[in-house]
Parts: C-alpha cells; structure tokens; sequence
C-alpha cells in the first residue's frame, strides 16, 4: 500500500511539474537588452504567442521599473511583437538582471539583460539618396563610444516595420574614425518589400554592448 501510494504521489509531481513546463513560454527574440542609467529604454520582445503581455519582472528589481507595455504586430504569423518601456535609476546597480514576461497561459523561461557602465552614443540618422544596388537601403549616423571600442566593422541592427510586417536583422557597417572615440558608420541595409515603412537603429560595441536606438520613417 505504501508503495502504491508513493507511486501515486511521484505520479502527480511528474504531472504537475510536466504542466508547469508546458506553460513555459520562450522569448524568441528580445532587442535591445542594455538598459542604460538614468534613462528610459523602449525594448521589443518577441514570444510565439498571440496572447498580450500582462506584465513583466525584472530581477533583482532595485532600481529599475517597467513603465509601460505595449502590444505590437503578428511577425510571420507565429511571433508576436511588444514594446516594453523601462525606466532605470541613474543610480541603478550595474550588471546582469533577468526577465520575465507573464502572459494569461504562463510565464515566459527567464532572459538577461544588463545595466552596462558605458553605452556607445549614436545620432544624425540619415538615409542616403544613392544605393549601392537597388536591393539595398544605404545609411548613415554618428557614433560615439567613451571605451573607444567600436571596431572598424561595428555591428548595426535594424528592423522594418511595414504595416503588419516586420523585418529584423543585422549588418556590419563601416566606421569612419573622427577621433579615438567617436565616428561616422555607414551601413547597407536589405531593402524593405514597400515604400512606406518605420525603421529602427542600433550598433553594437566589440563588447557587445549596444548603443541607443533611432527611429526614422522612409
């Protein structure tokens, strides 16, 4: 009998930690995931799943709160895109933080983002009249990094949104060096499917470290 009852027990913990797992939600993908002191940073998440964000934790929480949430498109029919805005302390403590999307079927398998001690600065975005060929989109910025570790073929990611469609991804760009710490990147961009899209840029530092991100419409 006390075999059959400790199979039992075994039974429902197998069960329930098997549902538990079920309502695991991964982040599919998740930019930009440096939140830098004192400012306010708008980071898109992406989860294969239509459900909308209830809210969202971030842990250790000392000095950084989620200000807002904000549901965005389908991506390809199975990603859902959101926005969420997070406020972080000027005197927040650098370092690794984990995050956690809570939706009605789950909560999402934790991911990290960080509060770098240095963040590259970017500005002027341009989008340049000429093109290279006709499939791509040129542009230009200005960066500034006070580590002075840019690179010469620094990473800058971008995302498309088109109406409901939206296209993200990454290119090296170009450095053109002003000085140690600051430059003019050029990048080529695939060119969106349609004319009238929304466009965001970011670039990255040789330590991964990922700068502010800019916004223009073509």
């Amino acid at each position: 009998m006390k075999t059959l009852r400790a199979m039992r027990s075994l039974s429902a913990i197998v069960f329930v930690s098997l549902a538990w797992l079920a309502q695991q939600i991964k982040i599919e993908g998740i930019f930009p995931r440096q939140l830098p002191q004192g400012r306010e940073t708008i980071v898109s998440v992406a989860i294969a799943n239509r459900d909308s964000i209830q809210s969202a934790e971030i842990s250790p929480a000392a000095g950084v709160k989620v200000v807002a949430i904000k549901r965005g498109e389908n991506f390809q029919g199975a990603l859902t895109w959101s926005e969420l805005t997070i406020d972080v302390a000027s005197d927040a403590e650098p370092g690794d933080r984990m995050l956690t999307l809570v939706l009605p079927t789950g909560r999402t398998t934790p991911v990290t983002i960080t509060i770098p001690r240095h963040v590259p600065g970017i500005s002027d975005l341009r989008v340049l009249s000429t093109q290279s060929t006709p499939s791509t989109l040129d542009l230009q910025f200005s960066a500034m990094d006070a580590s002075a570790d840019l690179g010469d073929s620094p990473y800058v990611w971008f995302m498309f949104s088109c109406g409901s469609e939206i296209l993200p991804g990454v290119v090296p760009g170009t450095l053109t060096a002003r000085d140690d710490s600051s430059g003019l990147v050029r990048a080529s961009l695939p060119k969106p499917p349609k004319d009238k899209c929304d466009l965001q840029v970011r670039v990255s530092d040789s330590g991964g470290v990922e700068s502010n991100t800019l916004k223009t419409q073509l």
